[in-house]
């Protein structure tokens, strides 16, 4: 594990890389006029501040440090990257099974768990025989946790009555998940049953307005 406070000069080169990087990819998803490309420099900025904070405070490895890094850039480039008729997270590695969008969220919040437990171990300082296991789960739970709130966040949008709102990378991935035929992801069908239910329900249930008092 990285010592216990992790040196700025941890961050040079892997800074470096990503402003190259981001600066190509933001410059080729403006010139094929894809949206939203402000709102991934934001989460950009602010995912990179985090890190470097946790990194002064814990001293993150070189491993978790780059794997961060190509998660951020990683989801930029499947936003900006055009592929197909869409973007990068619209394209199937596997048809109707794997997209782009599975693997780069699996590999980056997997690196997100294991900065959980780099953060955390110390803290927790479980016995030496524990510390496999408590490292897994740590590490588990940690991607778990955060991936389940980056779904949330992404898809309210999508079960709300204003749903074209644009607040997160779900309005880049649209076209093509919300888009009928059998291509569609089961989260994008689920989302619609759930609005569609919700609305329903909404119907039922709200008072009419000519017995109202």
């Amino acid at each position: 594990m990285a010592s216990a406070r992790g040196r700025t000069a941890d961050l040079v080169v892997p800074l470096g890389v990503g402003l190259v990087a981001t600066a190509g990819l933001l410059a080729l998803g403006i010139a094929t006029d894809q949206a939203n490309w402000q709102v991934y420099l934001v989460v950009l900025v602010l995912g990179a501040a985090a890190g470097a904070v946790l990194h002064r405070r814990a001293g993150l490895s070189r491993l978790t440090i780059w794997g961060l890094l190509l998660f951020g850039l990683g989801h930029l480039a499947g936003g900006m990257v055009p592929a197909g008729s869409g973007t990068l997270y619209q394209l199937w590695l596997v048809q109707d099974l794997v997209r782009y969008d599975n693997l780069q969220h699996a590999v980056g919040f997997g690196f997100v768990g294991r900065t959980t437990w780099e953060v955390l171990g110390r803290r927790l300082s479980p016995a030496p025989a524990d510390r496999p296991v408590v490292a897994w789960w740590v590490v588990v739970l940690g991607a778990g946790a955060f991936g389940a709130a980056n779904e949330i966040v992404e898809y309210v949008p999508v079960t709300t009555p204003t749903a074209n709102v644009t607040i997160s990378s779900w309005s880049a991935r649209s076209p093509s998940t919300r888009a009928a035929g059998p291509g569609r992801s089961a989260t994008a069908r689920t989302c619609d049953a759930v609005s569609g239910s919700a609305r329903s329900i909404h119907r039922r249930g709200s008072p009419s307005r000519t017995g109202a008092s």
